[in-house]
């Protein structure tokens, strides 16, 4: 009976903590664009939520890259300040493999123009998708140990998609996750050309898998 009674308390207050979950406070400026229009319909936010999520994943995007040479318990403590969930949780894996293995010799720095376009808000408006069109692409290649640059390589222009979270408590948007690298050119033939979400990947076919 005691049993019974603790359960129906954990349910009970399960259901009001889901229920009294707080709201962002743009969730009704959200508008819905090309609505009813099959795999183009998604929800915006406002121009200044928008600019703020570029703000915030261009600053993680420096941090990243600029923080590759600092000590390992500086990237660890910094880290949930720009990233989250999935993306988190592989940054802090590979410092644990430095930390508990050898650390790597070499550190690439990329270093790249970004021109953001920000998409795809999740009806709760916690969630969307950056899509960071990146031109002049240079990854420098350092010596961890001497600290100086062995060589540069051009990687050339290219296109790659994260989604982004906002967290309520630090009030920032963070990378949440890796979606894709868009293929070169798929925007050529059609610069109004939409990103097509998928619930499930397609199936394997041929050597991708």
């Amino acid at each position: 009976m005691t049993w019974a009674i603790l359960l129906a308390f954990v349910v009970v207050g399960g259901l009001v903590s889901v229920s009294g979950r707080k709201q962002v406070a743009w969730i009704d400026r959200l508008r819905r664009v090309n609505a009813g229009v099959r795999s183009k319909g998604e929800w915006m936010a406002p121009e200044d939520i928008t600019q703020t999520v570029e703000e915030h994943y261009l600053t993680s995007m420096d941090w990243l890259h600029n923080s590759m040479l600092d000590d390992w318990s500086s990237q660890w403590d910094k880290a949930p300040y720009f990233l989250a969930g999935q993306f988190l949780r592989r940054h802090q894996e590979i410092l644990k493999r430095y930390r508990m293995g050898t650390s790597p010799r070499y550190a690439g720095i990329m270093r790249c123009t970004h021109r953001v376009e920000v998409r795809h808000f999740s009806d709760d408006g916690e969630r969307c998708l950056v899509v960071d069109y990146q031109s002049t692409r240079r990854i420098a290649t350092y010596d961890i140990e001497r600290g100086n640059r062995v060589m540069t390589q051009d990687l050339g222009d290219g296109a790659v998609v994260h989604q982004m979270v906002y967290d309520k408590q630090s009030k920032r948007w963070k990378i949440d996750a890796f979606i894709q690298e868009l293929p070169v050119g798929w925007q050529a033939n059609n610069r109004e050309q939409k990103i097509k979400l998928l619930s499930a990947l397609p199936p394997a076919n041929g050597r991708d898998h």
